[in-house]
């Protein structure tokens, strides 16, 4: 199950909560079929028309509960996260972290939020009310976690996309905020 509100990478996507079961009859035709198919011109065609038979690819537009996707490290976006302009060499982590100390121990705690980033953040607060599922997509990470980069393990790579990422300090606030 996806949470209502997703951090993504660059290059993430949401997935849906789809059934992946198998209806064993359509399975045993489905081997059956492709038992018989050899490896031709005209098998490569029928394999293909089975694909798009069997993986039907709908396009709804317009269906409950699609998420909101919000870029959150765009110039325009009121939350994005500026400290990366004053960070060191490991500039996204440091930044990521400033922005977290920044956002909790000024904008909250002493109540000194901008008043573009309040209106941004209680819009989404009501949109989280309301159900709305939202994507947050940044720019500092290719993809979630960036599980690529850590088989690497390389500390370049790392330091520039972190694992950590500043929408997660605005999906903590939205969420508790919804409480």
């Amino acid at each position: 199950m996806t949470e209502q509100i997703e951090v993504f990478g660059q290059f993430d996507v949401r997935r849906n909560d789809d059934d992946t079961e198998c209806k064993s009859g359509l399975a045993d035709q489905m081997s059956i079929d492709k038992a018989r198919i050899t490896n031709t011109f005209g098998g490569d065609q029928l394999n293909a028309a089975l694909d798009a038979v069997n993986n039907k690819k709908t396009y709804v537009r317009g269906y409950e509960n699609q998420a909101k996707k919000f870029y959150i490290s765009r110039k325009d976006c009121p939350v994005r996260n500026f400290c990366e302009e004053l960070a060191g060499p490991n500039k996204r982590a440091e930044a990521i972290q400033m922005f977290d100390a920044l956002f909790w121990g000024s904008w909250i705690a002493c109540d000194e939020m901008p008043e573009q980033a309040k209106e941004w953040l209680d819009a989404r607060v009501e949109d989280y009310k309301d159900g709305i599922k939202m994507d947050f997509i940044c720019d500092c990470r290719k993809f979630r976690g960036n599980d690529a980069d850590k088989t690497q393990a390389s500390e370049m790579t790392r330091a520039e996309y972190p694992f950590d990422c500043h929408g997660y300090t605005l999906k903590k606030y939205i969420e508790e905020e919804a409480k």
